[in-house]
């Protein structure tokens, strides 16, 4: 452990990991009964204990950028300097603080492009934070498990059944095995079909 720091070396941290995502793709918060898991689209980039979340909040990082463009320059002269072309870039981040169960407290902040999704994301982490949307998803965490269970058992117990169809493998085209003439003839091109490799 980096004593300066407070970091282990080696050993990436969460906040790290998410800003190693390119801005121009999407974190997703996907919340479960136990944990939000954060998300970039390709590979899960870490998790946050729920029991652990002390405060979620929305920040607003907006920047106004001024410009004197050449072509007013050339048309206002000195006075572009009060009519400067402005642009503003607004971004927003997520500001999760959390406690690990050893301790120690972090600040996780998730970078997101726009208002609707950064104000969509904070309310669906405030919302998972709630004890009876909890219960609701562990619950429904608990019957997935048992239906994955229940169709595993299933699929070791069914035999394999073989297709009542039969395709000729010169013409492409396709039949039942009961309405096939005598002789294993495909009706349409007159050429002998494989009965027995469906």
């Amino acid at each position: 452990m980096n004593t300066i720091t407070g970091k282990r070396e080696g050993v990436p941290n969460l906040q790290d990991l998410l800003d190693a995502v390119p801005p121009d793709r999407t974190i997703a918060c996907l919340p479960t009964h136990e944990s939000l898991i954060l998300h970039d689209g390709e590979k899960e980039l870490g998790s946050i204990p729920l029991d652990g979340v002390v405060d979620v909040s929305l920040l607003v990082d907006s920047s106004i950028q001024r410009r004197y463009p050449i072509g007013r320059s050339m048309l206002l002269g000195p006075l572009v300097l009060l009519f400067p072309k402005k642009t503003v870039r607004e971004t927003y981040r997520i500001c999760i603080e959390w406690k690990e169960p050893k301790g120690e407290y972090h600040f996780t902040y998730i970078r997101i492009a726009r208002r609707i999704m950064a104000d969509h994301m904070l309310n669906a982490v405030k919302k998972s934070l709630a004890p009876e949307v909890r219960r609701e998803l562990a619950q429904k965490a608990s019957e997935v498990k048992e239906r994955i269970v229940v169709s595993g058992k299933e699929q070791h117990q069914r035999p394999a059944e073989t297709s009542p169809l039969i395709t000729c493998g010169h013409c492409g085209m396709e039949f039942r095995k009961t309405d096939l003439p005598p002789g294993g003839k495909c009706p349409v091109c007159g050429k002998p079909l494989n009965i027995d490799g469906g």
